[in-house]
C-alpha cells in the first residue's frame, strides 16, 4: 500500500511510505525559500509522487500528523485539572492569559485543519481517505519507527500540539506506543525557551539554537530561581509545573513583564544558562521519574519534537545512568510530522511495525544536465572532473583555506546539513570562523559543527561510540579529546563539546570518501560542516539555490556532482 504523508503546521511538507519503504520526504521551505513556511506544500507532495513514480490516484491513504484537536478522554480531564491548579496562584493575569491560550490555540489549529481540508479537496483527494492522528503522537511515531530500537521510552517535548507539550510513551515494535503520563500546552519547555530567546534579541520559534551556544558562555546565578518561580519540576505531585502569570506565559513570544524587568540585572549569558539548565532539570527529573516507576533497568531513548534540536539537552539525557542508546529523530520538529502521518497511515491500515531510516537523504537530487544549463545561464566557467579528481581538487582547495559549497546527491530531510547541501572549510586555524561568520552573517558565539568518519571519531570524542546512531544525523553533542582541541580547534565551543556527524561510508560513500582522504592527507582528524545557505533562508536545494549562495560569496567554490565551479574561474 501507498501512503503519503501531508502536514501544514510550521513547516510543513510531505513524505511517502511504499510498501512499507520510506520513500522520499520534504519539506516546503526548501522548493518555496521561505524558512518554516505553513503554506500547503504543493511543491513538496508533487516532489514525492515524482520520486517515488506514482499519482495521487495511486495513494491509498494520507496521513497528517497534526490538527486532531483535543482529546476528550485523555486531554481534557489534565487539561482542567492544569486550569484549576494555575487559578490557584491567585495571579490577576492567569485567567486571562489562560483563555488566551485556548482560544488561540482553537483559532489557530481550525483555521489550518481548514487550509489542509480545503487543499486536498482541490486535488480531489477523497477526505475519508485521510487519516488525522495527534501532533505528539506523530512525533512519537517518527521518534521508534525511525529507530534502530527493538522497544524503547520515548519522549516528544516542544511548543505545543493539540493541547500538549510533553508526552512519554512506552514502545515497543510488537505492540506499538503506549502513552505513560504528558503535560498539557500551559505547562510548555518550548513557550518557556521561546519567551526567553525573544527577550535575548532573538526570534522565537527559530533561533533557540543561538540560546543554546550562548548558555556555554554563562554561569549559574540567580537568574535561574526567577526562571523557576514560572517553571519547575513538582517533586509533591511528580510532574512538570507552571505558574501562569508574573514569571511564566505559554506563549513562545509573550512578554513576561515582571520576569524581564527582574532579568534585565543579569547577563544575557547568564540568562541563556538559566533557561538551558532549567529546561534540562525539568525534563530530566520527570524522565527520571517514570523510568524509576516502570522499574526500567536500561531503556533505549527516542527523542522528537522541537526541544529535541538542542543537543546539549540531548546530552545530559544520554548521561543519565539508565539510559542505554538514543536515537533523536533527524528532523525532530514539527517538520517532520509529515512522516509522522504516514506513519501513522500505515501502522493503522497495514499494522506495519517495522520501517528503517538509516540515512536522512529523502530529497531531490539534479541531473548533470539540469546542473550544467544552470551554471551555463550564469555564465559561469566550470570543470567536469571525475569523482576522485573533484575530491583530490576539493582537498587542496581546503588545506589553502578556501570554503567549499559541498551539494552531492539528495537533500537532507531536517534542519542539519550531512554533506548532501553543506559548506565546508578547515577547522585548524580558529580564524575561519571569524571568516565564516562574516560571510554567512552568523552571531559569533554559535559553533561549528564537524565532520568525520567513524574511524577517526574516537580519538575525537569522548565516549562515542559506534552504535551510536544519532551521531550520524549531528543530532548529540560530546566532550572533546585534547587532541582535537589541539589539531582541529575552530570546532571545539568554549564548554568543550562539539556536536559532530559521524559519517559512515554506507550512509555517504562520496562524502566519505573525501573525508576519508582529507585526514589522510592532511593529518587534521575534521572537517567544518555548516549548512549551505545565505543567513535566514532554508538549505539551498536545487541547483539554483547553490549558484545564488556562490555568487552572493557565501563560498569560494562551488563542487555541485562533478563540476567544480568558481564564479571568475
Amino acid at each position: 500500500m501507498n501512503f503519503l504523508g501531508v502536514c501544514n503546521g510550521k513547516d510543513s511538507g510531505a513524505a511517502i511510505i511504499v510498501d512499507g519503504e520510506i520513500i522520499a520526504a520534504a519539506n516546503e521551505e526548501r522548493f518555496l525559500r521561505k524558512k518554516l513556511t505553513r503554506e500547503f506544500p504543493v511543491n513538496s507532495i508533487e516532489f514525492v509522487l515524482k520520486y517515488s513514480g506514482l499519482t495521487l490516484n495511486e495513494i491509498d491513504y494520507i496521513g497528517c500528523g497534526t490538527w486532531n484537536g483535543i482529546d476528550q478522554e485523555v486531554t481534557v480531564p489534565k487539561f482542567v485539572e492544569d486550569i484549576f491548579y494555575q487559578l490557584e496562584n491567585e495571579d490577576v493575569e492567569t485567567k486571562s492569559i489562560i483563555k488566551k491560550r485556548v482560544q488561540a490555540s482553537l483559532k489557530s489549529d481550525k483555521k489550518y485543519k481548514e487550509i489542509l481540508f480545503e487543499s486536498l479537496n482541490e486535488i480531489d483527494f477523497p477526505p475519508e481517505r485521510v487519516l488525522s492522528c495527534d501532533h505528539h503522537y506523530a512525533h512519537a511515531l517518527t521518534g521508534f519507527y525511525c529507530s534502530p530500537f527493538e522497544e524503547g521510552i520515548v519522549f516528544t517535548a516542544d511548543g505545543r500540539g493539540d493541547f500538549r507539550s510533553v508526552t512519554l510513551w512506552e514502545a515497543k515494535r510488537g505492540s506499538g506506543l503506549k502513552l505513560i503520563d504528558f503535560t498539557t500546552e500551559l505547562t510548555s519547555p518550548g513557550a518557556l525557551y521561546g519567551f526567553i530567546t525573544k527577550f535575548l534579541g532573538f526570534v522565537p520559534d527559530r533561533h533557540e539554537g543561538k540560546v543554546t551556544g550562548l548558555s556555554a558562555r554563562g554561569q549559574l546565578t540567580a537568574a535561574y530561581d526567577l526562571l523557576k518561580k514560572g517553571f519547575f519540576y513538582d517533586e509533591e505531585t511528580k510532574t512538570i509545573r507552571s505558574k501562569i502569570g508574573s514569571y511564566y506565559s505559554p506563549f513562545t513570544s509573550a512578554h513576561v513583564e515582571d520576569l524581564f524587568l527582574e532579568l534585565k540585572n543579569f547577563s544575557r549569558e547568564d540568562i541563556a544558562f538559566a533557561v538551558q539548565k532549567l529546561l534540562e532539570d525539568t525534563l530530566i527529573k520527570f524522565l527520571s521519574r517514570h523510568l524509576q516507576d516502570l522499574n526500567v533497568k536500561s531503556a533505549n531513548l527516542c527523542l522528537a519534537g522541537g526541544c529535541f534540536s538542542n543537543v546539549k539537552l540531548n546530552h545530559e539525557l544520554f548521561k543519565l545512568p539508565l539510559i542505554k542508546n538514543i536515537y533523536v529523530f533527524p528532523q525532530m520538529g514539527d517538520g517532520g510530522n509529515a512522516l509522522g502521518g504516514a506513519l501513522h497511515a500505515a501502522t493503522t491500515m497495514e499494522k506495519k511495525s517495522y520501517f528503517s531510516l538509516p540515512t536522512a537523504y529523502l530529497g531531490p537530487e539534479y541531473s548533470d544536465d539540469e546542473i550544467t544549463q544552470e551554471l551555463k545561464k550564469h555564465d559561469l566557467s566550470f570543470e567536469e572532473l571525475n569523482t576522485s579528481k573533484l575530491i583530490d581538487r576539493v582537498i587542496e582547495l581546503l588545506s589553502n583555506d578556501k570554503i567549499v559549497g559541498w551539494f552531492q546527491g539528495r537533500m537532507e530531510f531536517g534542519p542539519r546539513a550531512l554533506g548532501a547541501r553543506s559548506i565546508l572549510a578547515s577547522a585548524t586555524d580558529v580564524k575561519i570562523t571569524k571568516i565564516l561568520n562574516e560571510r554567512l552573517h552568523r552571531n559569533d558565539f554559535m559553533p561549528f559543527a564537524p565532520a568525520t568518519i567513524n574511524d577517526t571519531a574516537k580519538k575525537c570524542f569522548i565516549d562515542w561510540e559506534p552504535d551510536h546512531f544519532s551521531s550520524r544525523f549531528m543530532t548529540l553533542c560530546y566532550k572533546c579529546t585534547p587532541f582535537l582541541k589541539e589539531k582541529c580547534p575552530s570546532v571545539v565551543h568554549v564548554d568543550n563539546t562539539a556536536r559532530p556527524q559521524v559519517v559512515f561510508q554506507e550512509d555517504n560513500p562520496k562524502y566519505f570518501k573525501l573525508l576519508k582522504k582529507y585526514i589522510e592527507t592532511t593529518g587534521n582528524p575534521v572537517l567544518i560542516n555548516t549548512s549551505f545557505n545565505h543567513h535566514e533562508e532554508p538549505i539551498v536545494n536545487s541547483p539554483y539555490d547553490a549558484v545564488r549562495s556562490l555568487l552572493k560569496g557565501n563560498v569560494d567554490f562551488l563542487a555541485i556532482e562533478n563540476h567544480l565551479v568558481h564564479k571568475s574561474l
